[in-house]
């Protein structure tokens, strides 16, 4: 005989949980954006600076000439809006935290009002 359930009724301190964990993944994916972003870009800066000291140019000429290229400032300006962006997660999972603490509080408050 097959047995039967009654769904159960999910809670607000379940959808708290639900969505601080998706706020985890969403931060961990956006923090691992911007480590790869500065990766690269500080590859390629590195890789573009010891070109023109390859060329017999000064470290200080050849660091104004990187920062004077259109594509640094196309490459830094990326960095910084991942950056940003991982932060803008990383707050929002503070707030999905708070929010679930708050819940929490408030079951606590009610099982001891009963």
């Amino acid at each position: 005989m097959s047995e039967v359930t009654m769904p159960r009724r999910r809670d607000e301190l379940e959808d708290c949980l639900d969505v601080w964990e998706r706020a985890i993944h969403e931060w961990q994916r956006a923090a691992e954006n911007a480590a790869q972003e500065e990766a690269t870009f500080k590859a390629w800066e590195a890789a573009t600076k010891a070109a023109h000291i390859g060329m017999k140019k000064s470290a200080v000429l050849s660091e104004a000439l990187v920062r004077g290229d259109p594509k640094w400032s196309e490459r830094y300006l990326s960095h910084q809006r991942a950056s940003v962006q991982a932060e803008t997660k990383k707050r929002i999972l503070r707030l999905a935290e708070a929010k679930w603490e708050t819940e929490r509080s408030r079951q606590v408050s009610l099982r001891q009002v009963r």
